[in-house]
């Protein structure tokens, strides 16, 4: 048996609301999850069928039963996500939701090989990738 893929991250924010928000803007589904156990419903940000991004607010460690990061931090997060279309069409719809290119487009080298690859920040400065294959 071996590792075979990422099912999900967390992502710790300061207003999970305006996390949400900012994801559904540049194209991604948001849902709320049931969780066994009576837990509370999971924000998600969806990722296709097979990965997802849970949201945790920083506050959530207080809660009993928290099962997490032990010291999580807000705008901790780092990573990229393939997106299948141009250069240009991801530049386009940053540009259209008012969201500044940290850095790029420009080459790097992901798990696939070779990309370019345009950062920008969410609302809580964590670093989002998205890098297109040729």
């Amino acid at each position: 048996m071996s590792v075979t893929s990422i099912d999900h991250w967390v992502m710790v924010v300061a207003d999970v609301e305006r996390t949400l928000e900012f994801y559904r803007r540049l194209g991604f589904e948001i849902g709320s999850e049931p969780r066994p156990g009576g837990r509370p419903p999971m924000p998600t940000i969806r990722n296709g069928t097979a990965q997802k991004i849970n949201v945790h607010a920083r506050d959530w460690p207080d809660r009993p039963g928290y099962l997490g990061a032990r010291k999580p931090s807000v705008g901790g997060a780092d990573f990229c996500v393939v997106w299948e279309g141009t250069v240009q069409e991801v530049l386009d719809l940053l540009a259209r939701n008012g969201v500044a290119v940290e850095a790029g487009p420009g080459p790097r080298t992901c798990a696939r090989g070779v990309s370019t690859s345009v950062y920008v920040r969410d609302p809580d400065d964590s670093l989002v990738e998205f890098t297109i294959y040729p």
